[in-house]
């Protein structure tokens, strides 16, 4: 038994060096996985500006259905701060 879970770490090992030498773009378990845990930094910026789009619709719907319990001023302040937010999160996302 110990001697069939060396040879499959020894098997793996060889794979992902090989992966790690190789760069042909083959889709492989080690590939994957090593996406996942180490993302590409272009995907993350894709990542964040769905975040940010989705941030934004659930604070819209938030801001409207707060609008009818809200007084004027009430819902200026959140309108404003909303948008303070908006602005701020553009502002993170345009220095990465």
């Amino acid at each position: 038994m110990a001697e069939q879970v060396d040879y499959v770490a020894e098997l793996q090992r060889a794979l992902a060096e090989q992966q790690r030498s190789d760069g042909s773009g083959d889709v492989t378990v080690y590939g994957i996985m090593d996406d996942w845990f180490n993302p590409k930094h272009e995907l993350m910026k894709h990542v964040i500006v769905v975040q940010m789009i989705a941030c934004i619709l659930v604070a819209t719907f938030l801001l409207s259905t707060a609008a009818t319990s809200l007084s004027s001023e009430d819902m200026m302040y959140a309108v404003f701060t909303f948008m303070v937010f908006i602005a701020a999160a553009f502002g993170v996302y345009g220095r990465l």
